[in-house]
Order: structure tokens, then sequence, then C-alpha cells
């Protein structure tokens, strides 16, 4: 493994390391490369550096699957973030995933419906779960509340139809999963946006979903269950 290689998964090991451990301790891997793993982070909220840092190659899979824990992984192209996160808090089908610099992502049966840290962020929302998605030609109503940096709160709500593209395989950190590619296509009166979903049984594996106007659309995969 070249030093460079090592140096990146050691940065990504320290992320899962320091979002699976308690709070009120550092963790020790963390601890050891601390402002290398600081540095990434920061990139998810936007801080130090305004998403310029250069990118180092990502861990392998069976890096991250010693840690035996779920992971999923976050890219914001906006910020040039990318992110491997675990759980930080889960209520039934609703799963919090959570950076070491606390920025955060809600999701309902893979659904955002929140983010915290981002600035301004996405309070909340009405979104559809997975039945709803599978549903060709279904329609729905999907509503966003948004906290603006005025700390003033706006609603966006839009009108959605789904569109089940077929079957597709798509491959995540090395390993091929067969899916079904789904489209959410919302419109509303001032704007129109489009979810892309590639759904493996009932578990999104990887979906681009709308955040805000300001962050744009993440890109989360769904690498350990």
């Amino acid at each position: 493994m070249t030093m460079k290689r090592l140096i990146a998964t050691f940065a990504a090991l320290a992320l899962l390391a320091a979002c699976g451990s308690d709070r009120s301790e550092p963790s020790p891997m963390g601890a050891a490369v601390g402002s290398l793993a600081k540095a990434t982070v920061s990139r998810v909220s936007g801080n130090g550096g305004g998403g310029q840092a250069k990118a180092s190659a990502p861990p392998s899979r069976a890096d991250i699957e010693k840690y035996g824990m779920p992971i999923l992984r976050a890219v914001i192209p906006t910020r040039g973030a990318d992110a491997l996160v675990t759980i930080s808090d889960q209520k039934g089908p609703v799963v919090t995933w959570r950076t070491t610099d606390g920025t955060t992502f809600t999701l309902r049966e893979g659904v955002l419906i929140q983010t915290r840290g981002l600035g301004p962020d996405l309070m909340s929302a009405a979104a559809p779960g997975v039945g709803q998605l599978l549903r060709d030609g279904g329609t729905h109503q999907r509503v966003y509340y948004f906290l603006g940096q005025d700390d003033v709160s706006t609603r966006r709500t839009y009108d959605c139809t789904v569109d089940v593209k077929g079957r597709e395989s798509v491959t995540i950190f090395g390993r091929a999963h067969a899916v079904t590619r789904v489209t959410e296509e919302c419109k509303r009166p001032l704007g129109t946006l489009t979810n892309e979903y590639w759904i493996e049984g009932t578990t999104i594996r990887k979906s681009r979903q709308w955040a805000s106007g300001l962050t744009g659309y993440i890109d989360f995969e769904r690498v350990v269950d």
C-alpha cells in the first residue's frame, strides 16, 4: 500500500471511529490523524478551505468492513465533500448519520428528510417511502421546510411523479448490486427538481437527493448494511 493510500485509509477510518465512539472521549485513531480527519470533514459543512482541498483515494471495502458497522457514503458535489459516516441515532426506519464535525443527515427508509450543519438546512420534509417510489407512474406531494441564513423558515411544496426506469447494476466500493433505477420528478410553479434512486429489494442502495438551494444535491451510497 502506498503512503498516499495509507494516509487516505487512516483518515477515512478515523472518521468512522470518531462517529461511532462516545462523544465525550476522542477516538484514539482520530487523535492519531486528527488534523487530516478534521480537514476532511470540514469540507462537508463548507468550512476551512471552501472545498478546495484535494481529495485522496478512498479506502477499500476490506478496510471499511473491518469496522463491523453500517456505513454510508455522502458526497456533496457543490462543496467538494466526500465522507464516510456512521449511525448516531435510529428510531425505526428513521436513521441519522453523523460526521465528526457534527453535520448530520437524517433519512427515512433511505429518503432524505433532514440535515443539520450545512448552513441553510433542510429542517424537515414530507417525503415518499420506498413502496411509493417503486410504483411506476405514481404521484405524491413533497413538502420541504427550510431554515435560511436569516433564520426565517420557508416551505416549498412540489407535485411529484415516479418513473421506474428498470433494472440496472451498480458497483459500490467494489461490490456489484442488482437494483431498480427510479426517478422522482417534482414540480412547482417556480421550479423543478429530480431525485434519483437505485433500489435493491426494499433498500435504497444509492441515491441523488436534493437538499436545498445552496447545498444542491447529495449523493448517498449505502456501503455496508
